[in-house]
């Protein structure tokens, strides 16, 4: 079983040699198993999915902040001697995306921030319900009217919910805690590498205004909205996703390949330098 620093991670070796990797980060609760094959296995990168410590079989315990999480992930980098990388996570993994290019530039050629927003405007009673043995069920309650969409098939929905809760409860609470602690609203706007910010329409705990944020005061940003998915976009749309990943990814290496030092990433929408909007979504 391939192991750094106490990560877990998969292996897909799909790039070229001095290619840059992409690596996927899960999001609350969850593991690597979270992301579907089309994303894990995407044609022409290299691709590591990790379990952050403390999750699927990865080493050590769960963190409770998303600072934390970043510094473990630079560790990471460190004993596998990958100096930069593209990193995308999901819900508390894009967050935790964000933080790495906020505070660790230099190793962060690009970001996928998918079902995740500058903040988690989060229930205040799911942590309080996720603290105790006596509450959890409550919270898991919570978690379940809100990750999925209501259109989703059952077996999706209950498959999705399973894979976000697999975590031991602890770890769980302290996935939400560090998530109801997180924010970038005022500071997004320094993040100067390319990303890719997708959202379901459906998204009932990171909702599409989260994500027009993201892409209106990220510097270079690209948004895709999907549509008939929630939070668990990689289980309900998981070939919408990887196809907009997938080119996002492919543009990225290309301009990486062309510009080495700073120059505007090509957008296939809007232009690439926005008015700034300071107004928090609701």
């Amino acid at each position: 079983m391939p192991f750094k620093a106490g990560f877990y991670y998969s292996l897909h070796e799909g790039g070229k040699k001095d290619q840059k990797p992409v690596i996927l980060i899960h999001g609350a609760g969850s593991s690597h198993l979270i992301w579907p094959a089309e994303i894990r296995r995407l044609v022409g990168h290299t691709v590591i999915a990790l379990d952050l410590p403390g999750h699927g079989r990865s080493n050590g315990v769960g963190i409770q902040s998303v600072s934390d999480y970043t510094a473990a992930i630079i560790e990471f980098l460190a004993a596998a001697h990958i100096f930069q990388a593209a990193f995308v996570g999901h819900s508390l993994g894009g967050a935790i995306a964000l933080q790495l290019a906020l505070d660790f530039p230099q190793h962060v050629i690009g970001i996928g921030v998918l079902s995740a927003g500058a903040s988690f405007n989060l229930p205040a009673e799911l942590i309080t319900y996720l603290s105790s043995a006596s509450t959890a069920s409550a919270g898991y309650q919570i978690l379940q009217e809100r990750l999925g969409c209501a259109g989703s098939p059952q077996a999706i929905a209950a498959a999705g919910f399973k894979a976000m809760t697999s975590a031991r409860p602890s770890v769980l609470y302290g996935d939400w805690l560090a998530c109801s602690r997180f924010d970038l609203y005022e500071q997004v706007a320094r993040i100067n590498t390319p990303a890719f910010v997708a959202c379901g329409h459906e998204d009932r705990l990171t909702p599409p205004t989260q994500a027009h944020y993201l892409s209106t005061n990220l510097p270079i940003a690209r948004l895709e909205m999907i549509r008939s998915a929630g939070h668990l976009l990689p289980f309900e749309q998981p070939a919408a996703l990887a196809a907009g990943l997938q080119r996002f990814l492919d543009d990225l290496l290309a301009w990486h390949a062309q510009f080495p030092l700073h120059s505007d990433f090509p957008q296939e929408t809007a232009s690439v330098t926005r008015p700034k909007n300071s107004s928090r979504p609701e």
